[in-house]
């Protein structure tokens, strides 16, 4: 997992849950650390073991703090992957390039990306089929909320699974094809 990812949970937790300590959450899931380097690859089961640390400290279900972490850490990748993100200015633009910025990602060592496939449902209507062996779907819903909510987009997200994978129905503009 991305330092990126460890940073954007501890101002999560800063954020939306005052009263928990994210040095005691690291603690509590036995890590050496409670300091991450952005840009630097860290064991996915440490960031789990946080995650879940945190859904018992606060008594909350981790499917909903999966997607609100996701919902709150669309600003910090756009102001972290900066050079990734640049020149996007839109919803559609950010769903356009979303295979072209991890493809990016993926290259220059600084994570494992989801495989993304678009598929127009009907018109004014498209569907995100996501997969990922790191079954990260709520956060990835919740970036999608987020995305949308920063952009003044007008989108109903639907999750969904089939066959091991997420299905994500959004109603919003057809995104064009981006070969990577």
């Amino acid at each position: 997992m991305n330092g990126a990812m460890f940073n954007s949970l501890a101002r999560f937790v800063d954020k939306n849950f005052p009263a928990v300590s994210f040095s005691d959450l690291c603690q509590q899931a036995s890590l050496k650390t409670n300091v991450f380097a952005e840009l630097t690859w860290y064991p996915d089961k440490d960031f789990l073991k946080v995650m879940e640390a945190l859904s018992e400290k606060t008594e909350t279900d981790i499917t909903s703090l999966w997607m609100d972490f996701g919902r709150g850490t669309f600003l910090y990748f756009m102001d972290t992957f900066h050079n990734y993100v640049n020149g996007i200015k839109s919803f559609s633009d950010l769903v356009t390039n979303l295979n072209r910025i991890h493809h990016d990602l993926k290259r220059d060592g600084l994570g494992t990306p989801p495989l993304l496939e678009f598929i127009e449902a009907s018109p004014g209507h498209f569907e995100i089929r996501y997969t990922s062996d790191r079954h990260l779907n709520d956060f990835f819903l919740g970036m999608l909320e987020g995305a949308a909510k920063h952009f003044k987009t007008d989108v109903k997200i639907l999750g969904r699974k089939e066959k091991g994978k997420l299905i994500v129905s959004v109603n919003a503009k057809q995104p064009e094809a981006v070969m990577v």
